[in-house]
């Protein structure tokens, strides 16, 4: 039984490659890419700088979006989740239409929760819910393991507008394309079955496929693959961006195994199948929204200090970074200078020999850090907390509108021109 259970894994692997050279995936890459491109352009105008190479973020992107696509393949396997019961066809228009709205929504939690709860309702689309909730659970299992180990990834700094002053903090947004296997079901013979076909555990599949084969036949399981996407938004104003990854990974984990649970019982008692399928939208949403509310609730982490400028961001490829310099250092001194203030800071980075140390205050203790300046113009290549006269800023909301919203929005602001 070992030996079958490790070549299902292999074939399971096997099969999931094969997503790679489906157009649909291809085209999640595109809008993933293009998310990412904005999230460029949004730095650039606010700070001047890009960030980190877009090649580099979308490879990322697909890397994590292969793990997660082996993790979450391996949870569906176990749970049973079949690909004829869950919708696929429904929800996959439906979650890239809301991604037109907002790039958050391209999570399966709203398209899935949707299809459900519509099904609850008046019977329609034909789907299993509890299927369809099992997919979302399994989905959201694999995206609070993603964004765990993401840590920074994705953390784009920014000025915010928070209450009457502004605020440093990181704008948190990730998008996984996901390479999937999921099972179907073929009814064969039960004397004519093919050589490779082994018998499960009675215990599998742990969500039963509800439907019984035909006379003197019995299901036979086979692997598909499929494509899915998650998204992952958040903002980090009273935290750093790996301490608000942590708390979002375990609030998403606890929703999963709830949703999973539903799905489970819902499949054993029908009038569940409203609840579970209402918890699947709702339930994701109100996470994010009191998650948002905490984190704006909280005191602003990245503020002016009394002494010194705080370090928002060390760009990638820069001298700060080089040298050690991190978010949430406070600069005290450069080659011996006070930098009290951006300008003080730029005056010194002018005036310094090419080699220099910074004196540091981290963690309450104070340290030196060398550098040294190339030939050329000098950059340190720092981005500091605002010090109140910004005029590029953020307001807060949540997620990141996409076309249909921003063509929403120039439309009324076209009526409103117009009266």
């Amino acid at each position: 039984m070992t030996t079958a259970w490790f070549e299902l894994f292999q074939l399971l692997v096997l099969t999931m490659l094969t997503v790679l050279v489906e157009p649909l995936f291809w085209i999640v890459m595109t809008i993933v890419a293009f998310q990412y491109r904005q999230m460029q352009r949004s730095q650039l105008a606010m700070f001047g700088v890009a960030g980190p190479p877009l090649g580099r973020q979308i490879s990322w992107a697909f890397f994590y979006g292969t793990l997660g696509g082996v993790m979450g393949s391996i949870v569906l396997t176990l749970v049973g989740v079949n690909i004829e019961r869950m919708g696929f066809q429904y929800i996959w228009p439906l979650a890239i239409f809301l991604a037109l709205i907002n790039m958050r929504f391209l999570c399966f939690a709203y398209a899935g929760g949707i299809v459900a709860i519509s099904n609850a309702l008046f019977g329609w689309p034909n789907v299993d819910v509890p299927q369809v909730l099992a997919l979302v659970a399994a989905l959201h299992v694999t995206e609070s393991v993603l964004i765990a180990i993401s840590r920074r990834y994705g953390a784009t700094p920014v000025i915010i507008k928070h209450g009457e002053r502004l605020v440093g903090g990181f704008n948190l947004q990730n998008f996984w394309p996901l390479p999937l296997v999921v099972l179907a079901t073929v009814a064969m013979q039960s004397n004519a079955l093919p050589e490779g076909v082994f018998h499960t555990p009675h215990w599998w599949p742990l969500l039963p496929l509800g439907i019984d084969p035909p006379a003197g036949s019995e299901w036979v399981y086979v692997m598909m693959p499929v494509v899915a996407a998650l998204g992952y938004a958040d903002v980090a104003i009273s935290s750093t961006p790996e301490q608000r990854r942590r708390q979002s990974a375990l609030s998403l984990a606890l929703y999963s195994i709830s949703l999973l649970a539903m799905a489970l019982l819902a499949a054993k008692f029908s009038w569940l199948t409203l609840p579970a399928a209402l918890l699947s939208p709702l339930g994701h949403e109100y996470l994010v929204r009191r998650d948002g509310r905490s984190e704006l609730s909280g005191t602003p982490r990245y503020v002016p200090p009394p002494r010194g400028v705080m370090v928002l961001d060390a760009i990638d490829g820069g001298i700060a970074r080089a040298m050690g310099l991190r978010s949430g250092d406070i600069l005290l001194e450069l080659a011996g200078m006070p930098t009290n203030r951006g300008g003080a800071l730029a005056y010194a980075i002018d005036w310094s020999p090419p080699l220099f140390d910074v004196l540091v205050l981290r963690d309450g203790a104070e340290i030196r850090l060398p550098g040294r300046f190339p030939p050329g113009p000098r950059l340190l290549g720092l981005i500091l907390v605002p010090e109140g006269h910004e005029t590029y800023y953020v307001t807060m909301q949540t997620g990141s509108e996409g076309p249909l919203a921003r063509l929403f929005q120039k439309f009324l602001r076209y009526v409103r021109r117009e009266r």
